[in-house]
C-alpha cells in the first residue's frame, strides 16, 4: 500500500487523546502516512490548539455535563452549529478529502453538511445505540416522542453518510433492521499492541480490582461493594486485607459508591484515584489483578463492548461480568468469568474464584486471549484502511 495523500478530519464531542476509539484510528493513519485534523470538546484546563504528533487538534469550549434530556440537548446542538463553522473554515485551509465523525450525538454529521456539498466524503462512526441507551437511562417505551425523535436522528444521519461504521455484529443488526442500509460495517474496539508493549504484572501482596472511565449509575459499580462486604465475611481476614478496589475516571455515581463503601464498614477498601491520562492509566491497567463489570442485564447494557473488557482480555488479566448477550457472543463461558444479573451472591463466588484458583485463571484468560485474537486491531485496522482507500483512493507518489 503507497503512502497516501490526503488528510482525514476526525469530529467527536469527547476528549482527545482521551477517547481510545478515537486514538487508535489516528494511529492506524498515521501509520500509513496519514495526518488528521481533530475536532473535539474542551475541558477548561486544555488548550483550544494543540498539535499531537503531527495531528492538529482544535477544541471547542463545550463538554458534557450529564444533565438532563434538554440540557444534552442543548449541548449536543451547540456542539455541532461550532463545529460546523470550524469544518467549513478548516475545508477550505487544509481541503481534507474525508471526515469520519463520530457518535454521540448521531446527528454530529450534520456539521459537515456543507463539507459534502464541496466534495468531502462522511464517514459515520456509531459508537452508541442511542434510542437503546436512551431508554435503558429512563424507562421511556419505543412509542415516546424522545425515542421517535432519536430513532429519526439515526435514520436521517445513516443516509447522509458515505459509510456507516458502528462497534460489533449485534448493534449492526439493531442498525440494519430499521434502517435497511447495506453500508454499515463492523470495526470492533481493539487493542494497539504498541500502546502496551509491556505484560501485565500483579503485584503479590495485593490484588487490585480495578475500574477505569465514566462511573454513572447505569454500570451498577455499588454491586462491587456489596459482594466485597459479603466477602469480608466468608473468607479469612489475611485474605481479604489484600483485596482493594480501585476507580479512575469521573462521573456523577462516584460519590454513591463512596458512601455505600463508608455504610458497608469497607471504606479502606475502596479508592478513589480519579481520571488519568491514557499513557498513566495504561500503567495502571498492568498492576491490576482483575475486571469486574456488574452491570443490570437489559436493552442497552446487552451491547456493551467497552475498551476496558479488551485491554484486559489482551492482557490476560480475568475478567468477572455480567452474563450479556454482546459479550457472550464473542467469549464464552469458558473464558470470562460470568455471573447473573443482580446476583451478588454469584459475584462474591466468582471473586473467590479468581483470588484462589490460579489455574482456572490461567486457562480461562488464555481462551480469551485466543477469542480476541480473531479480532484483533490488526485485523480491524486493516478493514478499516480498506474502506478509507475505497473512499477517497491514495494519490501516486
Amino acid at each position: 500500500m503507497g503512502k497516501p495523500r490526503f488528510t482525514v478530519c476526525h469530529l467527536f464531542y469527547e476528549e482527545y487523546p482521551r477517547d481510545p476509539r478515537v486514538r487508535r484510528y489516528v494511529n492506524v493513519l498515521n501509520n500509513n502516512g496519514v495526518r488528521c485534523i481533530i475536532i473535539c470538546s474542551k475541558k477548561p484546563n486544555e488548550p483550544y490548539f494543540e498539535n499531537i504528533n503531527g495531528n492538529l487538534v482544535y477544541r471547542l469550549p463545550v463538554y458534557k455535563k450529564r444533565g438532563s434530556f434538554f440540557l444534552t440537548l442543548i449541548e449536543y446542538l451547540l456542539f455541532t452549529w461550532m463545529s460546523s463553522f470550524l469544518l467549513f473554515y478548516l475545508q477550505f485551509k487544509h481541503r481534507f478529502k474525508l471526515i469520519h465523525v463520530h457518535t454521540l450525538p448521531d446527528f454530529l454529521i450534520f456539521a459537515a453538511i456543507m463539507n459534502k456539498i464541496l466534495g468531502a466524503k462522511l464517514v459515520l462512526d456509531l459508537h452508541e445505540v442511542f434510542p437503546e441507551l436512551y431508554i435503558a437511562r429512563t424507562g421511556a417505551p419505543y412509542s415516546s416522542f424522545k425515542v421517535k425523535l432519536l430513532l429519526l436522528a439515526e435514520k436521517l444521519s445513516i443516509r447522509l453518510a458515505d459509510v456507516v461504521i458502528t462497534i460489533h455484529d449485534n448493534a449492526k443488526d439493531i442498525f440494519t433492521g430499521r434502517n435497511i442500509e447495506s453500508k454499515i460495517n463492523v470495526i470492533m474496539n481493539s487493542v494497539d499492541p504498541a500502546e502496551f508493549p509491556l505484560p501485565a504484572s500483579a503485584p503479590e501482596n495485593e490484588f487490585i480490582i480495578i475500574y477505569n472511565g465514566s462511573i454513572v449509575k447505569l454500570l451498577n459499580l455499588t454491586m462491587v461493594i456489596e459482594a466485597l462486604a459479603k466477602l469480608k465475611l466468608e473468607i479469612p481476614e489475611n485474605d481479604f486485607a489484600k483485596i482493594v478496589y480501585r476507580l479512575y475516571g469521573d462521573g456523577p455515581a462516584i460519590e454513591e459508591i463512596l458512601e455505600a463503601a463508608k455504610k458497608a464498614g469497607i471504606k479502606d477498601k475502596v479508592q478513589y484515584l480519579g481520571y488519568l491520562q491514557p499513557d498513566k492509566m495504561r500503567n495502571e491497567v498492568l498492576k491490576s489483578s482483575a475486571l469486574i463489570l456488574p452491570p443490570h442485564k437489559n436493552l442497552y447494557s446487552d451491547l456493551f463492548y467497552t475498551i476496558k473488557l479488551i485491554e484486559m482480555i489482551y492482557l490476560k488479566i480475568p475478567v468477572i461480568a455480567t452474563r450479556l448477550n454482546t459479550y457472550k457472543r464473542y467469549y464464552g463461558e469458558e473464558s470470562l468469568f460470568y455471573f447473573d444479573s443482580a446476583d451478588v451472591t454469584g459475584l462474591a463466588e466468582k471473586i473467590k474464584e479468581v483470588f484462589y484458583n490460579k489455574e482456572l485463571v490461567k486457562k480461562k484468560t488464555e481462551n480469551a486471549r485466543a477469542d480476541y485474537d480473531k479480532l484483533n486491531w490488526e485485523i480491524m485496522s486493516e478493514r478499516y484502511m480498506k474502506l478509507i482507500l475505497e473512499l477517497i483512493p491514495a494519490e501516486p507518489a
